[in-house]
């Protein structure tokens, strides 16, 4: 059997170079040290202007990464102080990467950023700057626990009703979108959730961060792999 590829959404923004500053793509290892260590073979997705026909043919799962902000503008928000790292081309290209993925039946993995989009795409809301959810120690420690809905697939597949998580985000889901079901709280703020429709686990963490450290978090990766490796 061949081992599957694991589509991986990447950012797009400003960044220097021996031609002068150009979009250009930059994304952390750990996204691809993750795939690879559950199994399979990372393959990067940048947010191109033009949307290629054949978006996912031969991917078997996607994940969906973190990094800047949404354009408020696609849940009728406007700009705050704290907003960053906005591409509205990178918006567009991640909701073709969703609809394409929804349409292939293929797996997804949101993360973060992830999280927040398909909330968004979904008719849902967020709240545009949450204090004290950017921890100040390295991305490989966790800072605080999210409780896991009991009977869900995220507490069936880590064994667990609680998971140990790291947090950088300063944004984060308001009004939960279509078809989505909460399955992680921290406190009563939505931390993940999973889709009646289609098969989406979004969490609001970043695992891959955690992953060499914590296996429930590895488990994440493990089973998105598990899963394409049955497309």
């Amino acid at each position: 059997m061949s081992t599957p590829l694991i589509g991986i959404s990447v950012p797009r923004s400003p960044e220097n170079s021996a031609f002068g500053v150009r979009d250009s793509i930059l994304q952390v290892m750990e996204y691809s040290e993750a795939i690879v260590a559950a199994g399979g073979r990372p393959v990067l997705l940048p947010a191109t202007e033009t949307i290629p026909d054949d978006l996912l043919a031969g991917i078997g799962a996607l994940v969906l990464s973190g990094g800047g902000d949404l354009s408020p503008s696609l849940f009728g928000e406007e700009l705050v102080s704290a907003s960053y790292g906005i591409s509205e081309i990178r918006d567009t290209f991640e909701q073709a990467l969703v609809a394409d993925a929804i349409e292939r039946s293929i797996p997804i993995l949101a993360i973060c950023r992830g999280l927040q989009l398909i909330n968004v795409i979904r008719g849902g809301t967020l709240h545009m700057d949450i204090p004290g959810h950017w921890q100040s120690v390295p991305a490989d420690q966790t800072v605080h626990s999210v409780d896991l809905v009991d009977g869900s697939a995220l507490a069936e597949l880590t064994g667990s009703t609680s998971m140990e998580v790291n947090s950088y985000h300063h944004q984060g889901i308001k009004d939960l979108g279509r078809n989505l079901t909460p399955v992680a709280f921290a406190g009563e703020l939505i931390e993940a959730y999973e889709a009646t429709d289609a098969d989406i686990l979004a969490v609001q963490w970043h695992p891959e961060h955690l992953y060499e450290k914590s296996e429930s978090n590895m488990l994440l990766f493990r089973e998105i792999v598990r899963k394409a490796s049955t497309k």
